[in-house]
């Protein structure tokens, strides 16, 4: 059996020896520099890292002080004392657990039917032939260049006059129309799917339905993922609309909760803070765990 040499060097290492000293030394002194770059480039980037950290670092020290440490001056980074009662006081005094109760169950029945009608939607532009497709495809995308501020008053007056205001339901019932980024994303992706599968369900008697469910969603769970989360995301963060319909306390989603906690008696803003990490807890989880499904997004959107 094969044994090391006394003087041979491990696997994986340069071996210096052999080399002129001049060469030697221009090795070593290539390697050091190589570390020097990459320690001052993890300095850099844990300073920029901190930057902007700051603000949230700020929002979770004001929210374990007490008014008069709110606005003290220098800013106090550490609350003596801490004052962990305010984060008891968003959900016992402001009802803020209610508040994100309406967001979750509001946010989670727009992700169910905006992403199913989007599917379907794009769907029929991805597998059908149709006259016009490629207009009313147009038209689709052209619907996100209006700002949705233009169209307010005239929705208001509609929901108005069919009695909806102060209910959900001019927040939940446009979103049975789907959505124009969500469709474009999956039509995308479905017109990168082959169509031999399509052909072959069709001869075991699969019709136009069965093949988009059992066929085509099954293959999307990519670009499911990234729909529903986008769309979880926009509702939790939307005040727009439920400022514009809600006008009831216990209709409230949680940016509209927020503005309880500004008064002009009194001063709570130790606990907005408090609620406001919070309300972050959620799309910040949310993020984290669908990251890599997020940042494919734009890849998806690439597919021909």
């Amino acid at each position: 059996m094969a044994t090391l040499g006394k003087h041979q060097e491990p696997a994986g290492t340069l071996s210096l020896t052999g080399l002129s000293e001049s060469r030697r030394r221009s090795y070593v002194r290539g390697r050091f520099y190589q570390h020097m770059s990459m320690l001052w480039t993890y300095i850099v980037l844990i300073g920029v890292s901190l930057f902007l950290l700051a603000p949230f670092l700020w929002l979770l020290s004001a929210s374990l002080k007490t008014v008069g440490q709110y606005y003290q001056t220098p800013i106090q980074w550490i609350p003596q004392p801490v004052k962990w009662s305010n984060y008891l006081e968003v959900f016992t005094t402001y009802r803020f657990a209610h508040y994100i109760f309406n967001s979750i169950w509001l946010a989670a029945f727009c992700v169910a039917t905006s992403t199913f009608v989007s599917a379907l939607v794009a769907y029929g532009f991805a597998r059908f032939r149709f006259p016009g497709r490629t207009l009313w495809f147009i038209i689709v995308l052209a619907t996100m260049m209006i700002p949705s501020q233009i169209l307010t008053l005239a929705l208001y007056m509609t929901f108005k006059n069919l009695g909806w205001i102060n209910t959900f339901l001019p927040i939940i019932v446009p979103k049975l129309c789907g959505d124009a980024f969500s469709i474009f994303l999956f039509r995308q992706f479905f017109m990168g799917l082959s169509h031999e599968l399509d052909e072959a369900a069709r001869l075991d008697g699969c019709g136009s339905f069965g093949i988009f469910w059992r066929i085509i969603l099954p293959q999307s769970k990519p670009v499911l993922i990234v729909v529903a989360i986008l769309t979880f995301l926009a509702s939790w963060r939307d005040a727009w609309g439920p400022l514009i319909y809600l006008s009831s306390d216990s209709n409230y989603t949680v940016p509209l909760g927020l503005l309880n906690f500004t008064s002009p008696v009194k001063q709570v803003y130790p606990q907005l803070m408090a609620a406001t990490l919070i309300a972050l807890v959620v799309p910040v989880v949310l993020y984290a765990l669908g990251q890599r499904y997020i940042d494919s997004g734009v890849a998806i959107a690439e597919i021909k």
